[in-house]
């Protein structure tokens, strides 16, 4: 066959047209996508993917589409861990804070500790339980004078204060006045910076005046944790973090954290521990698991199921948590409706977005780290739970 110089012109210019035309279309057929397997460092957390554990892999890519081209999101990192396995981890880069201010550093990656704030009270509590569970304490229902005689002349000038009990320090019930939020944390007259600056920082918590009788209010109180850290203290003949160390994190392959110290060798225990967020992970799936951990009880199933429940819902006694259902023994309960179902959760929560929220009936952790101290979220946590978490995980 005879092909003329003008076919053969025309084929020249419409084959390669052709050829990027199709190679075009192949290539928006096939998005990349952003999701990895966490990889596997042998520091205890079993990692597969999220097909391996049945979950949607849809709504993860579209959070992390979301974080993507959201300005300033402020988060940190996010941790799924489905069926026992770490299945999804991302981190993003963010400010450092310790102790009310930013530190200068910045990250975060897999190694990174982060700022727990308010969610070391949860920690706190369930090193509470390990104490009661190895007999150094008798129980939530001690008193709590009993545990401080050097300071029995505060017990005696208020006597109200002698019913006080580690219950009601463990629900925020104590009825000790507490005022850390009217005033920035650098004012002296900030309850928090009183706190740091008293050579007896546990005679200064306990010292504050009755606004209401033990077991009547709920008011969430930095100073009853510090408390109940230094009860355990007592009791233990250990310091808190030694403690941690011994019955916990140990036992748990936590090598690294960073606790901070109040004056009086006494352990800040209310917020401010450090973290890397697979080791908040591995709190939430011990508690996942009742306390069980290879095979061994760390931590009674019994603690886990009080210290874990509902003892009460602080909006019956004020509107600072809308976001909560209940408060149990430092630990917050929530409840999801998504396509038509609820799910429970419990949750550690903590100051800028720290959370490690656990959802027993779907036998799931989710772990978040974030830095809105100073600002407003600009996506809200609970919104990413209900919008991307739940999606992905129910069946």
């Amino acid at each position: 066959m005879h092909i003329s110089f003008g076919n053969k012109l025309l084929a020249a210019i419409v084959l390669p047209v052709l050829l990027s035309s199709c190679s075009t279309v192949n290539s928006s057929e096939e998005p990349v996508s952003e999701y990895q397997v966490p990889i596997a460092t042998g520091d205890g957390l079993q990692v597969a993917s999220v097909g391996d554990v049945g979950m949607k892999q849809e709504p993860l890519e579209s959070m992390m589409a979301r974080l993507k081209t959201t300005t300033d999101h402020r988060v940190h990192s996010v941790l799924v861990v489905k069926n026992q396995k770490l299945v999804f981890e991302k981190y993003y880069s963010g400010r450092k804070f310790n102790l009310g201010q930013y530190t200068g550093g910045t990250g975060y990656d897999i190694n990174d500790l982060h700022v727990l704030c308010s969610a070391t009270k949860s920690i706190a509590s369930a090193l509470l339980g390990i104490a009661i569970d190895k007999g150094y304490i008798k129980s939530v229902d001690q008193k709590v004078y009993e545990f401080f005689p050097e300071h029995d002349d505060l017990f005696n000038s208020s006597p109200r204060k002698r019913a006080m009990t580690i219950r009601h320090l463990l629900t925020m019930m104590s009825g000790l006045e507490w005022d850390d939020e009217s005033l920035p944390y650098t004012d002296h007259r900030n309850d928090m910076h009183l706190m740091f600056e008293a050579a007896d920082p546990i005679r200064f918590v306990l010292a504050k005046p009755l606004v209401a009788d033990p077991g009547t209010v709920f008011d969430y109180d930095n100073g009853n944790t510090n408390v109940i850290g230094e009860i355990i203290h007592r009791a233990s003949n250990q310091r808190l973090d030694q403690f941690a160390k011994d019955h916990l994190f140990d036992k748990l392959g936590i090598t690294q954290m960073e606790w901070q110290m109040l004056k009086n060798n006494v352990v800040l225990c209310s917020g401010d521990l450090h973290l890397r967020p697979r080791d908040m992970a591995k709190i939430g799936l011990l508690f996942l698991n009742k306390g069980a951990w290879n095979g061994e009880q760390i931590i009674s199933k019994s603690w886990c199921e009080i210290s874990s429940a509902s003892s009460l819902n602080p909006n019956q006694y004020n509107h600072e948590f809308p976001w909560a259902q209940g408060y149990g023994f430092q630990w917050w309960q929530k409840t999801y409706t998504v396509q038509g179902r609820s799910y429970s959760s419990f949750f550690a929560s903590g100051w800028g977005g720290q959370y490690i929220i656990v959802f027993p009936d779907l036998n799931a952790v989710v772990v978040m780290t974030g830095g809105n101290w100073y600002d407003p979220e600009t996506i809200p946590f609970f919104n990413i739970i209900s919008e991307y978490m739940l999606p992905s995980l129910i069946p």
